[in-house]
């Protein structure tokens, strides 16, 4: 059967299965707000491929991080070098790990030191009430890092008074604490949140302990029309880093990363139609990595970096479905590093975008343009446009262009070590992107497909790349990256004599052209050609509740005769009732032997083999 064939079968299967839902236990839903954008828009309004991870689904999933999570998305490439994401890089649509925005409720959590760093994420996995994920050119709303794809994690605050605490144990010596408590009080409403996990490791110098503390509170205005929001966030990790930068023989690495994030915001209405949201915030990321763990003494990097930003979005809804969005953005960017020197940056970026609707909002246009100015590499001016017909009420087809940036980070520019040589020359990596799908939308938000085809054409695009074995991985600027691909996405529920089961599916294949032959490239060239995820999750009896999470990966190799694909199969299978929630899963069941980080085809960080963990969650 062809690739066309199969994906006009998908696509079938998925509407008549949709249409043909008729299961009375599946509760009808409001349409999901997407908030990843300066006017907010439902699912089905938005003209891009989305994805929107709820809370349900994530307590689902054998995951307990953010990076597990995201590895169930469609184009989402996580490269994890240890378990539970303890240091992973994020790619997506074969996009760099600099090229990926992460924020928190709308703060943005970019390092300018490396994008290393963005998963090192300051936020319990309690807290959290869904994540999107937003690909795409997304310059023109965010402006740069959000060159291939936008993630926004989004928590929320309780109006219910609500306490539980949880531990977990398993296989490599494996042990879990948490505990949340949610105290309402009149208009203030606030929540707090710690957890700590911690492992042995799965083989020599991969041990890790994780510690997090998270705070959020929301205060309404006596006249109900503003309201105030403050969030504070604390994470640390120490981990033993056996192989995970440069080379598998370097096996007595180890870090500790420190990273902290306090905003505080206000939503009032003013003039009508306007929505206000300022916002200050700051953020620091502390790295200590030491290249010899039993000899430190001439061993260690220190990096230290911050960002403290300000900014003012503005939103107005008008008739007929229009929409404007304003924003603007101040932030201030410094490093203090061993290894990097003293560096900073300043940066103002503008945004402006207007949602035109016609016949009866049928069909509706969006341009915007992002306006950013560098204090080391100058201004830069990004347009974008986004469009969308719907057919019916529950399908539409949609195109979006729009062109993207990045300029490089300080490691890029300055870092050099006995392996490794940055360059103070490098040009910012620029691109044009397309895309083009078809949505559909069903009765409730998660009866659901997506079918996309992209391509983006990248200029002076940045890797890590040499010519010979025995030389320095040195960055460099190719002159064209040409990425193109389809994804198709599913989401669908099932009848059962206990309730409905629900189904996700996903594609997606990848093909990259190169200007530039390079005999190695460390990240840019070793995307994923194809991908496939699945998930099924159902109610075995009454409160007994199973799941199943697969991924299938094929990555581009250089050497035929390599191996270039694996498997993983993750489980998970729990008892929950309104005051205990038990569960037993098993990651990696199989037992299968891959990686996802390549020093070559024939170096390969593995990941830990089967591993099993069980635990227990009281609440009252």
């Amino acid at each position: 059967m062809t690739k066309t064939t199969l994906f006009a079968l998908l696509l079938f299967v998925s509407q008549r299965t949709l249409q043909g839902q008729t299961d009375s236990s599946a509760v009808l839903l409001e349409e999901t707000t997407i908030h990843a954008g300066r006017i907010q828009l439902s699912f089905s309004e938005e003209n891009r491929t989305i994805q929107v991870l709820s809370r349900s689904q994530l307590q689902a999933m054998p995951i307990r991080t953010v990076a597990e999570a995201l590895q169930s998305v469609a184009g989402i490439d996580v490269r994890q070098r240890g378990p539970l994401g303890i240091q992973a890089d994020l790619h997506v649509r074969g996009g760099g790990f600099d090229q990926v925005l992460v924020l928190l409720n709308g703060v943005r959590l970019s390092d300018p030191q490396t994008g290393h760093h963005i998963l090192n994420l300051p936020v319990d996995w309690s807290a959290i009430s869904r994540i999107e994920v937003l690909k795409g050119p997304g310059a023109r709303i965010y402006g740069q890092n959000a060159f291939a794809c936008a993630v926004n994690i989004i928590t929320s605050v309780p109006s219910e008074r609500a306490f539980k605490a949880g531990i977990a144990g398993g296989d490599f010596g494996f042990s879990s604490a948490n505990a949340y408590a949610s105290l309402p009080k009149g208009r203030l409403r606030q929540h707090v949140a710690m957890s700590r996990d911690a492992s042995e490791g799965y083989r020599s110098n991969t041990d890790f302990q994780v510690f997090n503390a998270f705070y959020q509170a929301s205060l309404e205005d006596k006249n109900g029309q503003g309201q105030w929001n403050l969030l504070a966030d604390w994470n640390q990790r120490a981990f033993g880093a056996n192989g995970y930068y440069g080379r598998l023989e370097f096996t007595d690495q180890y870090e500790e990363v420190q990273t902290n994030v306090i905003s505080l915001a206000y939503t009032r209405q003013a003039l009508g139609r306007w929505t206000l949201k300022p916002r200050v915030a700051w953020r620091r990321n502390q790295d200590w990595y030491d290249f010899q763990r039993t000899n430190p003494a001439n061993t260690v990097n220190f990096h230290l970096s911050q960002v403290a930003s300000a900014e003012c979005n503005a939103s107005a809804r008008w008739a007929n479905g229009q929409q404007t969005g304003l924003g603007l953005n101040a932030e201030y960017t410094s490093l203090t590093s061993s290894r990097l020197g003293i560096r900073s940056r300043t940066t103002l970026n503008l945004f402006a975008e207007h949602r035109f609707s016609f016949l009866r909002d049928r069909i509706n246009v969006v341009p915007g343009i992002s306006v950013s100015h560098f204090s080391d590499f100058g201004t830069f001016v990004y347009p974008g446009l986004d469009a969308g017909l719907r057919l019916t009420p529950n399908w539409c087809v949609y195109a979006n262009a729009g062109y993207n940036y990045r300029i490089p980070t300080f490691t890029d520019l300055y870092y050099e070590d006995a392996g490794n040589k940055g360059n103070p020359d490098l040009q910012p990596e620029r691109a044009f992107s397309l895309e083009t799908g078809v949505k559909y939308q069903g009765n409730t938000p998660r009866h659901s497909m997506q079918l996309a085809l992209f391509r983006r054409d990248g200029r002076n695009l940045i890797d890590w790349t040499k010519e010979n074995e025995a030389d320095k991985w040195q960055t460099r600027n190719f002159n064209t990256v040409l990425m193109q691909g389809l994804e198709w996405s599913g989401e669908l529920f099932f009848p059962g004599n206990n309730g409905p089961a629900h189904l996700t599916l996903a594609y997606t294949l990848l093909d990259a052209q190169v200007s530039d032959q390079v005999a190695f490239s460390r990240y840019a060239l070793n995307h994923l050609r194809h991908q496939v995820n699945a998930g099924f999750d159902y109610r075995i009896w009454r409160n007994l509740r199973h799941s199943l999470r697969a991924r299938w990966c094929d990555r581009v190799v250089q050497n035929a005769a390599t191996k270039s694909d694996y498997a993983v199969l993750d489980t998970k299978i729990w008892y929950e009732t309104r005051r205990i929630m038990v569960f037993a899963e098993a990651i990696n069941a199989l037992d299968a032997t891959y990686g996802e980080i390549r020093y070559s085809d024939t170096a390969v960080l593995t990941m830990p083999g089967r591993w099993f963990r069980t635990g227990v969650e009281v609440r009252w």
